[in-house]
């Protein structure tokens, strides 16, 4: 590969990324948490399995190098279907505020559950995806297991 076609697969790459200056920390997206809620800006009750009513879910997540006006998009999948089933999306733009957190959530029609089987969020900047993470949909046992009396049969 020629260093010119090298330097064009790199800047097709990062072509939806915005403009890093120099110095900056490089754009990062990570520790993604799946929750119930968000309570002291952290996860609250995180898990990866959830009940078809549990509702809203919630995604936590931390970033490192996200400038003003950096665009982070989230896109949900119900990945039971041929192919996934992109359902949501959701954008945040960042502004000056302290911490170094988001999260995004969704939530159904009052009335409705959610379909069993494994879900994937992506979180984007530019089209580009920075970070992914997966849960599922379970029905969730409430009652406890049976018990065997080995006494009696």
């Amino acid at each position: 590969m020629t260093l010119i076609s090298l330097a064009v697969a790199i800047l097709l790459t990062l072509g939806g990324i915005p403009g890093r200056g120099l110095g900056q920390t490089p754009l990062r997206l990570f520790d993604l948490t799946t929750a119930h809620g968000i309570v002291d800006d952290r996860p609250f009750r995180p898990t990866q399995v959830f009940a078809p009513g549990d509702n809203p879910i919630y995604v936590w997540f931390r970033g490192e190098g996200c400038i003003t006006g950096t665009t982070i998009t989230s896109v949900w999948y119900y990945l039971e279907t041929d192919p996934p089933l992109r359902f949501t999306e959701g954008e945040v733009v960042i502004a000056n505020r302290p911490g170094d957190w988001g999260q995004f959530n969704f939530e159904l029609a009052p009335g409705r559950r959610w379909p069993l089987g494994a879900y994937r969020i992506e979180l984007r900047v530019g089209g580009v995806l920075m970070a992914e993470t997966v849960f599922r949909i379970e029905a969730l046992d409430t009652a406890p297991p049976p018990r065997f009396d080995h006494h009696v049969m």
